[in-house]
């Protein structure tokens, strides 16, 4: 798709990427997104990618890398801009920016609920890992 450019996020973003996150299904009642956008910003900002079409947040992805492995997460593009190109677009910019800061390799997550999307990282050659994933939630009590 022509027109979507790429860059860094920059503080004006948020309501465009809240609304990006929202109408993408990105957000659910244990998330804080606004709460998610400050931490990002004070832990690697630079890896935190907006694509903007028409003057509007059409699309987001953050990256992280360990030093071991990449991850890459909240690849967001809006319901009526999917399908044009735009996922795959951002993607290559999370990858390559993994690439030039010397990454092995890139990880990701989908959330079961979100399961429709695996079709679209295996086009783009992510295979699924026989690996058990474990979290645990810190409440802001613990800290």
């Amino acid at each position: 798709m022509k027109g979507i450019d790429i860059r860094p996020f920059v503080i004006e973003d948020t309501d465009g990427v809240l609304e990006a996150w929202s109408l993408a299904g990105m957000t659910t009642p244990e998330r804080n997104p606004r709460a998610d956008i400050q931490k990002k910003l004070r832990h690697s900002p630079e890896s935190f990618f907006v694509g903007m079409f028409e003057g509007k947040v059409a699309a987001t992805v953050m990256v992280g890398y360990d030093g071991h492995r990449g991850w890459i997460y909240s690849l967001a593009v809006r319901p009526d801009l999917q399908r044009k190109g735009i996922g795959r677009q951002m993607m290559e910019q999370a990858e390559n920016w993994l690439r030039q800061h010397g990454c092995p390799r890139a990880k990701l997550q989908i959330d079961e609920a979100r399961g429709d999307v695996a079709g679209f990282y295996k086009k783009l050659g992510y295979e699924v890992q026989p690996l058990v994933s474990m979290a645990k939630w810190f409440r802001a009590s613990d800290s």
